[in-house]
């Protein structure tokens, strides 16, 4: 990647452009789903969620709705700084809710590998930018 050129068949992207940011679900009210406080949010890379299973028409409305695949981070401090973030892996029927405290970003039809986003979410620069530019 030397003077600046990335290899061939590579492209330089937003995040924007890769992902949607805190999308909706349409569940069934019966379905069992997973639902996970700030404090199921690990912080380190091989980190587990913790989870609780409840029925979606329990945590559909007031929360925040996530699947599996997606790559969940805290947006607000400490825990932001701290790391905690996650791709949601094995919740019951694949889908969860939890914290109004997180993002969620999901890859729009398969552009970009979770494991590579959550990746880019740990990095020292993308938490130090992203604690400059926090407001409220």
């Amino acid at each position: 990647m030397s003077g600046g050129k990335l290899p061939e068949g590579w492209a330089t992207s937003t995040i924007n452009e890769m992902c949607n940011l805190n999308p909706k679900l349409k569940l069934d009210d019966d379905l069992d789903v997973g639902f996970m406080p700030m404090a199921g949010v690990p912080t380190t890379y091989l980190g587990k969620c913790n989870f609780e299973t409840k029925k979606w028409s329990e945590v559909k409305k007031g929360f925040t709705q996530f699947q599996n695949d997606d790559v969940i981070f805290a947006k607000i401090t400490p825990c932001f700084e701290n790391g905690k973030a996650v791709v949601i892996k094995e919740f019951p029927n694949g889908y969860g809710a939890g914290s109004t405290e997180y993002y969620v970003l999901r890859s729009i039809n398969g552009l970009i590998n979770p494991h590579w986003l959550f990746a880019l979410v740990k990095t020292k620069d993308f938490l130090t930018n992203g604690a400059l530019n926090m407001s409220g």
